[in-house]
């Protein structure tokens, strides 16, 4: 198995390549140049998709594979031994030119990870907000992908943590992925769901049909070919490759398939085959298609062809197991395949738990950009103490006020408002409503 392959390819279709090349250590210190810190953090976190330490990676493994005898025993490892990060004990056996330049980079991607923890420094001390950068500044994630104990040296715990940690990080991308578009389904129903609420009786039955309408129209589509069948392939022979679709040959559609030449079918090689299969389905210019939903359905058919074909889990097909996939009864099986629009993919309790979040988020937002503008904030005027007033100074007050000698002045203090309370549930009804605050 592949391993540099496999990992490397997961980076440029999963995740878009954006390492951050730093400069070579040396004895001399680096000329000073200035910069905005938020504005510099903000940068890279928007460049980076997942794992911060890509560019790292790709020179890890680009160096290792320029070692022959490094390069065939990443071929030869099986799944288990490349996951659990074994494989990494024939670091020993490399050539010492090869775990010089190992070293350099190491120092390297310490040297980048000195800088992250500098600019978090001054960012703290010019009082940034650290919220946006959490999860790039947490120094145990940063850390994770490499022995930091030895800053001198790459030895085998730094290629063990470096695979653990790519693993990990990837299978997390694909879980965060479908988290995002369940969330994503579950926004646009209680959107909708409240627009109806705010319309009369006929107008959400008329609402109601339109949108049934929609739905009925995008699912009527032609038959969708089960992913990886027979079928399926032959279509995109005929189709895309414009070829007899009677002389399909599996080793020619394979190599065909295989556009930069490498062995095997990468996800983005694979994902490409989908694509006649999902244009069924989902046009960019029709109303009732959801590009979002198309991209997930995309998402959806490569992990199950995976699933099917990729034997040994390396996230690619090869070409031995490409041929072994249709020579079982089930590649001639011509079973339709169900689109994500007939899956429910979330509960009604999820739904409801979903809304209520929202819901609550939104009260906080509002109440945060209220008390922004009016430079109050309510939760601490809540727990301020009640001030209680003697009883003649509470009628000397009502007899000013009937008067109407101070109708709507406010007493002021040191330049401060002074509020009076006479019980705690008329704290806040005593203040001025905000033109905008929920009745």
């Amino acid at each position: 198995m592949r391993f540099a392959v496999h990992v490397w390819t997961f980076l440029v279709f999963g995740c878009v390549i954006c390492g951050v090349v730093c400069p070579p250590v040396t004895d001399e210190p680096a000329e000073e140049v200035e910069t905005d810190p938020e504005a510099k953090m903000k940068e890279d976190a928007e460049m980076n998709f997942g794992l911060e330490y890509e560019h790292y990676l790709k020179e890890v493994l680009d160096t290792l594979e320029s070692d022959e005898n490094f390069k065939r025993k990443l071929e030869e490892a099986n799944a288990a031994d490349v996951k659990s990060g074994q494989i990494a004990r024939n670091l020993d056996f490399v050539a010492h030119g090869i775990r010089s330049k190992l070293d350099e980079l190491k120092r390297k991607e310490l040297d980048r990870l000195r800088q992250i923890l500098k600019l978090r420094s001054q960012l703290q001390s010019n009082g940034g907000n650290m919220d946006v950068f959490a999860r790039m500044l947490n120094k145990d994630r940063l850390l994770a992908h490499l022995d930091h104990s030895n800053p001198n040296s790459f030895e085998i715990s730094d290629l063990t943590k470096l695979i653990r940690q790519t693993t990990k990080d990837l299978e997390l991308i694909d879980r965060k992925r479908r988290e995002d578009f369940k969330k994503y389904e579950m926004e646009k129903e209680v959107e909708r769901l409240e627009q109806l609420s705010k319309l009369d009786e006929n107008e959400r039955a008329e609402k109601e049909e339109k949108f049934m309408e929609m739905e009925k129209k995008h699912r009527d589509h032609p038959k969708l070919h089960h992913p990886g069948n027979e079928e399926q392939l032959k279509e995109v022979w005929e189709e895309s490759d414009g070829l007899n679709k009677q002389e399909f040959d599996p080793k020619t559609f394979f190599y065909l398939h295989d556009t930069n030449g490498d062995g095997v079918l990468d996800q983005a090689e694979i994902e490409a085959l989908f694509q006649k299969e999902l244009d069924k389905v989902y046009d960019p210019t029709a109303p009732e298609d959801d590009m979002n939903e198309r991209y997930e359905e995309m998402n959806r058919m490569r992990e199950h062809m995976m699933n099917e074909i990729d034997k040994n889990e390396d996230k690619m097909i090869s070409l031995e197991e490409f041929l072994r996939s249709t020579k079982v009864e089930d590649f001639k099986s011509d079973e339709e395949w169900e689109t994500i629009d007939k899956e429910k993919i979330y509960s009604n309790k999820e739904l409801e738990a979903f809304r209520k979040q929202r819901e609550e988020t939104k009260q906080r937002q509002q109440q945060k950009q209220l008390e922004s503008e009016d430079g109050v904030n309510f939760d601490e005027r809540r727990d301020q103490p009640v001030q209680v007033m003697h009883p003649q100074r509470q009628q000397q007050m009502h007899s000013i006020d009937t008067r109407g000698q101070h109708h709507q002045q406010q007493a002021r203090v040191s330049g401060h408002v002074v509020i009076r309370h006479t019980t705690r549930s008329q704290n806040v009804q005593s203040l001025p409503r905000h033109p905008r605050a929920p009745p």
